[in-house]
């Protein structure tokens, strides 16, 4: 065995001996080939640990063809939308998850401190969205289990340091995409499964010389994607990333007024954004959309109580009164 190997790395190793799952023994080989010294005496070594991360690639290849319930990662959607967040070792992934939700996740100065999805819940004001905090990504090592959460979700957030090159960290994360097959849009509905809108999320605003990266990060992809910069230690920024987050979903919250009665804007409704009178009509009850006559709208109406016909395209923050 070669010398000087680091304490994180005989952690990873302990890990991976005790490691029962497929996903475990993966997380804890990108660790070891993370953290291993580069140099002559740990070339051989570090052949073992590849070949060994090959082998289980295709071992999981294999069970994913056979079973068609086998997935790796796969979080269940709960919330008005999902969003995952991605980035690479210790951009601080964890620690914004633990600022926004009541999730708890180990937060370290290690790399792949998170090995599986940690699942939180974020208040935006009278909603919640649900935000992963996915495995760290690098340049050599991305697993299935990137693909199954990059295009399960709603939307991506990709999370950069500017503590480091944050054009660097941006060409391994859309490689990444690439290789997942998604493409990352800036805004808009998508027009197909593989889009996903992306927001970039620039972690550690308040370290010195994190103005010129993010300046640098502008202009390279301020034109394609909307940008946020933000301190999760510091918990500057939180607020606007919360407003971002919501409007990356494309979704909008309708309230529905019964006649006579006052408006109750605890739990809206969330739909599509686009959405129109009658797929509200459906979600309040089955049997109502065959007996709507019209709808009286307050919010993007052209006055209070406007009367519209099922077809009107509603707009965020919407009361809708259904007449049968």
């Amino acid at each position: 065995m070669p010398a000087n190997l680091p304490p994180e790395y005989l952690a990873a190793e302990g890990r991976f001996r005790r490691a029962k799952s497929p996903q475990e023994k993966v997380m804890a080989l990108q660790e070891m080939l993370s953290v291993i010294p580069k140099h002559k005496g740990t070339d051989k070594l570090r052949g073992q640990l590849r070949s060994k991360l090959s082998k289980l690639r295709e071992e999981s290849q294999k069970k994913r063809s056979v079973g068609r319930g086998f997935y790796l990662f796969n979080v269940k959607k709960e919330g008005a939308g999902q969003i995952v967040l991605v980035g690479l070792p210790n951009v601080g992934k964890s620690t914004l998850l633990s600022r926004l939700t009541n999730a708890s996740a180990e937060i370290a100065e290690y790399p792949f401190t998170t090995r599986v999805p940690i699942v939180g819940m974020m208040d935006f004001e009278n909603i919640q969205i649900q935000l992963v905090d996915s495995p760290a990504v690098t340049m050599e090592l991305g697993e299935a289990w990137f693909t199954n959460l990059a295009r399960n979700a709603d939307a991506l957030a990709l999370m950069v340091d500017l503590g480091c090159d944050s054009i660097e960290q941006m060409k391994v994360l859309m490689e990444k995409l690439d290789e997942a097959g998604v493409s990352p849009t800036g805004g808009g509905l998508p027009s197909s499964s593989d889009e996903k809108n992306v927001i970039i999320t620039c972690n550690k605003a308040d370290l010195s010389g994190a103005q010129k990266q993010q300046k640098v990060l502008q202009e390279e992809f301020g034109s394609r994607f909307p940008i946020v910069s933000l301190s999760a230690r510091m918990t500057t920024g939180l607020e606007l990333l919360k407003r971002k987050l919501f409007e990356l979903l494309n979704i909008i919250r309708i309230y529905s007024k019964v006649p006579g009665k006052e408006i109750d804007q605890s739990v809206p409704f969330v739909l599509p954004k686009g959405s129109s009178v009658e797929e509200m009509t459906s979600l309040v009850h089955k049997d109502f959309l065959k007996k709507l006559k019209f709808a009286r709208i307050w919010g993007s109406g052209k006055f209070s109580g406007q009367k519209v016909k099922k077809g009107f395209i509603l707009s965020d923050g919407d009361v809708v009164e259904l007449h049968m």
